[in-house]
């Protein structure tokens, strides 16, 4: 899973830069080579796949971070979490330590979707600083009360204190 995060993460970056790099050469031959006009100029079309390669470069290139460090946060607990449960000798070998992580991201995505979906606005005139802190302040609930259940089902060991 780790190897292939990072995998899947380096051909993001590549495909990135690889958009960028294409769209910048192409708007910088026609402007500057076919036209004579300056880079970046608003009058040559080609500017607007240069920008817009620009974008997907920085949002390709800082998103595939992004999941590849969280890919490492996860493996990196599970790996935490066996290891504990084992020294310990929990019953059952500790699976549900082991589980916690990936329960806990997956809650995580269902918890930012239902958040996106219920920032919305009441009516034309309510301001979007109000759609979304009630929009945050129920996914904060949401995601107490699910810590909360997940906690005491997956890592409540009997015999150990609470």
């Amino acid at each position: 899973y780790g190897f292939g995060a990072s995998l899947v993460a380096l051909f993001m970056q590549l495909g990135g830069g690889i958009y960028t790099k294409a769209a910048d050469v192409g708007a910088d031959m026609v402007g500057k080579i076919d036209a004579g006009i300056p880079e970046d100029d608003p009058r040559n079309p080609a500017v607007i796949a240069d920008l817009v390669g620009d974008n997907v470069g920085d949002c390709a290139g800082s998103m595939a971070d992004v999941f590849e460090s969280i890919a490492a946060e996860v493996i990196g607990a599970m790996i935490l979490g066996g290891t504990l449960a084992k020294e310990a000798k929990l019953p059952g070998g500790g699976a549900s330590f082991i589980f916690f992580p990936l329960i806990m991201h997956t809650a995580d995505v269902v918890i930012s979707t239902c958040g996106v979906l219920a920032a919305k606005a009441r009516s034309p005139r309510d301001d979007p600083l109000d759609c979304m802190l009630r929009s945050y302040a129920g996914c904060m609930v949401l995601a107490a009360v699910t810590m909360l259940c997940a906690t005491r089902t997956l890592l409540d060991v009997e015999g150990l204190p609470s």
